[in-house]
């Protein structure tokens, strides 16, 4: 299950305009991991260009970010990106226990 939320981003010098965020993260992490939060996390690519890990053959760039720091915790993001869409795409995210950071 998927669930979109509308969100004004910059990313790679592309602008976007939604979230889609895939459930799998509720699989194992939803003790530490919600939508909210996963928005909050997408803000912070905001403005930033990052390079892909990996393309799929359909054309999809798949990203993961590690670490990612947000309010003193670390956590790993997992998304992907389209040239044809105009959204990012959220495949998984999660606290990575590495100890707590100054701001």
């Amino acid at each position: 299950m998927q669930r979109e939320y509308l969100l004004r981003i910059e990313i790679n010098g592309r602008k976007l305009s939604k979230v889609i965020i895939d459930s799998h993260y509720e699989k194992k992490h939803a003790d530490s991991m919600n939508d909210a939060l996963i928005l909050e996390l997408v803000k912070t690519l905001n403005g930033r260009t990052y390079e892909f890990e990996k393309q799929t053959p359909s054309g999809w760039e798949i990203y993961g970010i590690d670490p990612l720091y947000f309010d003193g915790k670390t956590y790993r993001l997992i998304w992907c990106l389209h040239e044809d869409e105009s959204s990012i795409g959220v495949i998984n995210a999660f606290r990575r226990n590495r100890g707590k950071i100054s701001k």
